[in-house]
């Protein structure tokens, strides 16, 4: 940056708008301010420029002399004002130009409003139900540990009222200001954190703290239908604020365990159903389970293939908060034996001739073959 260049200092162009200055100023401003650059005397020097910069060319005198004579005008005490940069035009400070940003940033609310308490933390629990307790709802105890506040001291940390001091920083204030060369403004006590009292004789139960670490106990409900990873929030079951501050929520995150029939697809159900090569080939009648524990039976057409699916209607899962269901996914497996009796090795050789192709050779007269060849 320059010294006496304002325009580059600020990065506009020399006729910029007064808007566009302003724009600019505030953007730097909040990239060198000296809270954000704890030490670092360059961000300082850079700083102060910058609002040396904006002090001239905001003004439109100062920025009139400015563009004909350049600094040196200034100095000599062409245009109003021109003899320092103690201050903003107008008599404001650095407080009024920037109350909305500056103050966003180091506390969170307006220059002069009442600090805020801090809201407690969320806290999430992993809740496992089955898939027939997802299908009809379930109320479930929910066991965590959370902080409450702390009720021997109520929440304020300290033991009693006598605990309580004013604090010496900002002097009951809750807030403290600070001037960084011709600028000056104001943020929350770091101290007391804008309470205005600080903790002169700690809680015993709590340490000072204002708050405990406790276990709870709650039913939740479930509602039908809940899938994988749905989560319900519990609002203000979370862990306690500080200084008034609100709860935070429970989170409760639902997973289903493992079932050993059927597996989920949406609202579907998708359950493998095992025929033999031969019910498979002449057809049959299957009977398979539905979610609600009963059966029901479905027919399977003479040459159904392995991995065929059929539909029955209004056998899946509920819909949460409807009366609507999905349904029932019946995919056939069909299983080949891996051992077979005499007799049904003898029907499926002559299954086999009907389609052309002849059994190979039993090992027996494998070896007989060869002996004789042999000799």
């Amino acid at each position: 940056m320059s010294n006496n260049d304002y325009y580059r200092t600020l990065g506009v162009a020399r006729n910029a708008s007064d808007e566009e200055i302003k724009t600019a100023f505030r953007k730097l401003a909040l990239k060198y301010h000296p809270d954000r650059n704890p030490g670092n005397k360059e961000s300082e020097a850079q700083f102060k420029e910058i609002g040396e910069a904006y002090e001239v060319l905001s003004t439109p005198d100062k920025r009139r002399v400015y563009d004909q004579f350049g600094v040196e005008g200034l100095k000599a005490g062409g245009g109003r004002g021109a003899g320092g940069f103690g201050g903003f035009p107008g008599g404001g400070d650095f407080g009024d130009l920037f109350g909305d940003i500056f103050d966003n940033i180091f506390t969170g609310g307006g220059a002069h409003g009442r600090p805020r308490a801090r809201r407690g933390a969320d806290l999430k629990y992993d809740a496992e139900i089955t898939l027939e307790e997802a299908f009809s709802g379930v109320k479930v105890p929910v066991n965590f540990e959370r902080t409450e506040v702390c009720e021997a001291c109520g929440g304020t940390g300290a033991r009693g009222k006598a605990g309580l001091k004013k604090c010496g920083t900002c002097r009951g204030a809750g807030r403290v200001q600070y001037a960084q060369g011709f600028f000056s403004f104001s943020q929350t006590c770091p101290d007391c954190g804008g309470q205005g009292e600080v903790v002169a004789s700690p809680c015993k139960d709590c340490g000072g703290s204002g708050r405990q670490k406790k276990n709870a106990s709650l039913h939740v409900r479930i509602p039908q239908g809940a899938d994988e990873g749905a989560t319900l929030r519990v609002s203000g079951a979370g862990d306690a604020g500080l200084r008034g501050g609100g709860s935070g929520d429970l989170y409760i995150q639902v997973h289903l365990k493992h079932h050993p029939h059927f597996e989920r697809q949406d609202l579907d159900l998708l359950y493998d159903c095992s025929v033999n090569v031969a019910q498979a080939a002449l057809g049959c009648e299957a009977s398979v389970p539905v979610i609600e524990g009963h059966r029901t039976t479905i027919r399977v057409p003479a040459g159904t293939q392995h991995g065929k699916v059929f539909r029955v209607h209004d056998k899946g899962m509920l819909a949460p908060g409807a009366k609507n269901r999905g349904d029932l996914l019946v995919r056939v497996r069909v299983e080949v034996p891996h051992e077979l009796t005499q007799k049904q090795k003898e029907l499926f050789e002559e299954l086999g001739r009907t389609f052309g192709h002849e059994p190979p050779p039993a090992k027996d007269e494998e070896k007989s073959f060869f002996k004789k060849i042999l000799g």
